[in-house]
């Protein structure tokens, strides 16, 4: 773009010397407008500074008067770790029991026509004894004890206690003119 100045020449050499000095009145604002937000910039920032400091104080107040509360907590846990070993301990005896009452009933749904129970035992020495009499019109008694023996190993429920389950005796005896067999299943528990 072409600028045409068609003033006088006394004139234009007023706008020459003008013309700087309204370039320094430019620069004086721009510095004067930084430097002001350079201030508020400052003044915002020291009071965000003062508002947490007033927080921290606030805090640590709070920090202060939770102290004993604090105190009684951790003894209160640290009672309660000695009882929770102690429930551990329990917890574990409890897992390793055997549930009797279960086990009979198993006994019972696994039981073949024709085979009764004479005894049952359990020993300290963690032995099981099952002393039981089987009569069959098919001469087929020790096919329904090895049967019953491998339904009760079939049976999960019932075997998990056990690391071995197997008939140990068995005798013949005439009743009535049929053929009675007397068994004894002994097994180990775990």
């Amino acid at each position: 773009m072409i600028e045409i100045n068609l003033l006088p020449e006394e004139l234009k050499a007023d706008l020459k010397k003008q013309a700087p000095s309204q370039a320094l009145k430019q620069a004086a604002a721009i510095a004067f407008l930084i430097l002001g937000l350079l201030v508020l910039l400052h003044l915002g920032l020291m009071g965000i500074l003062a508002a947490k400091s007033v927080q921290l104080n606030a805090l640590n107040t709070k920090w202060q008067v939770l102290q004993p509360q604090l105190k009684l907590v951790q003894e209160f846990k640290s009672e309660g770790t000695v009882s929770s070993q102690s429930a551990n301990s329990i917890q574990q005896l409890v897992s390793k029991r055997v549930v009797w009452s279960k086990k009979l009933n198993q006994l019972s749904l696994n039981l073949p026509p024709g085979v009764w129970f004479n005894e049952i035992s359990a020993t300290l020495k963690k032995e099981f004894i099952l002393r039981g009499s089987v009569v069959s019109l098919k001469k087929e008694e020790m096919s329904l004890i090895n049967q019953f023996i491998d339904n009760l190993k079939k049976d999960a429920d019932f075997f998990k206690d056990f690391s071995k389950l197997e008939m140990s005796s068995a005798q013949s005896e005439e009743i009535g003119g049929y053929e009675v067999n007397d068994f004894v299943i002994s097994g180990a528990l775990k």
